[in-house]
C-alpha cells in the first residue's frame, strides 16, 4: 500500500512539473548586429603577403586571357530575328554537338537552340583573345542533347515564334507571321507530327530556363561533357589553324513576314 501510494505521489509531481515547465515563458533571446557598407570606406588594409601570392596568378590568368585564338573577318553582334553572333554560335555548337554525339539508336541532332540572353558580348573584328570568348559566355553552361516529343517540338517553334528577341538556332528555317509559325522545316524537311526529334541545348535551358519549360518534357536528356564555351574556344583554335577567319552571315532561318 505504502510503495502505491509513493508511486501515486511520484506521477503527480511529474505531471505537475511538465504543465509548470510548459507554463515557463521562454528566456528572451537579444541579438546585436550592425550594418557594415561594401565600399571603398570600410575596404581593410591589404595583407601584403597574400597579395603578392595572388598577384603571381593574376598575371598569369591575364596573359592566358589575352592570347589570340583567331581572327574575325568582322564584328559578330547578337540581333533579331536573327543576327550574325546568333547564327555563329548556334552553327559552331550544333557542328561540335555533332562530332561528340554519339546516339545509341542511330538518329542524330536534329537541330539546335540556345538563348539570346546567353551570348553576353559581341565578338570584335580582327584579333580574338580567349578573354573575348569568356565576355561572350561567361556562363559554365554544358552542352546536352534532349529527345522530344512532337507535341513539345512543336511548342519549341511557338515559343520562337512568339519571342521579342532572336533565339539562335541551327539545323531550321522557320517562318513566322503575327507571332504564329506559319512553315517549318528541320533539315531541309517539313516537321513530322509523328516522330520525336533531337536539339542540342545547354543545361540551363533544359532545366526549364528562359520560360523554355518545353524541354521539361523531354523523354531523353543525354549530356556531352562539354561547356558550351570550352566549344567555342576550340572551334576558334580550329579555324585559326586552317588558316581562316571567324565569319558569319544572315540566311533567313528565322523570317517575318
Amino acid at each position: 500500500m505504502f510503495r502505491h501510494r509513493n508511486s501515486l505521489i511520484g506521477i503527480t509531481l511529474l505531471i505537475l512539473l511538465f504543465f509548470v515547465s510548459c507554463g515557463l515563458p521562454e528566456a528572451p533571446v537579444h541579438i546585436d548586429g550592425k550594418l557594415i557598407p561594401v565600399d571603398q570606406e570600410h575596404i581593410g588594409e591589404k595583407d601584403q603577403a597574400v597579395d603578392s601570392i595572388i598577384a603571381i596568378y593574376r598575371k598569369a590568368m591575364e596573359e592566358e586571357m589575352e592570347v589570340v585564338l583567331a581572327h574575325s573577318a568582322q564584328r559578330l553582334e547578337r540581333g533579331t530575328p536573327e543576327g550574325l553572333l546568333n547564327n555563329f554560335v548556334a552553327d559552331l555548337i550544333m557542328k561540335q554537338g555533332q562530332d561528340l554525339y554519339l546516339p545509341e539508336d542511330g538518329q542524330p541532332i536534329d537541330f539546335a537552340l540556345l538563348n539570346y540572353g546567353g551570348l553576353r558580348a559581341p565578338l570584335p573584328e580582327g584579333p580574338v583573345t580567349r578573354a573575348n570568348i569568356f565576355e561572350l559566355m561567361p556562363f559554365e553552361n554544358e552542352m546536352m542533347v534532349l529527345t522530344l516529343t512532337p507535341e513539345s517540338t512543336r511548342k519549341a517553334f511557338e515559343y520562337l515564334a512568339q519571342a521579342n528577341v532572336g533565339m539562335p538556332v541551327s539545323g531550321i528555317e522557320l517562318v513566322v507571321s503575327d507571332n504564329q509559325v506559319e512553315e517549318v522545316y528541320i533539315q531541309g524537311a517539313p516537321f513530322d507530327s509523328s516522330r520525336n526529334y533531337k536539339v542540342l541545348t545547354s543545361d540551363y535551358l533544359a532545366g526549364g530556363g528562359d520560360d523554355m519549360r518545353f524541354f521539361l518534357d523531354a523523354v531523353q536528356e543525354e549530356m556531352l561533357g562539354k561547356r558550351i564555351r570550352d566549344a567555342i574556344i576550340a572551334h576558334a583554335i580550329t579555324l585559326d589553324e586552317r588558316g581562316e577567319k571567324i565569319n558569319s552571315e544572315l540566311d533567313g532561318r528565322i523570317r517575318i513576314e
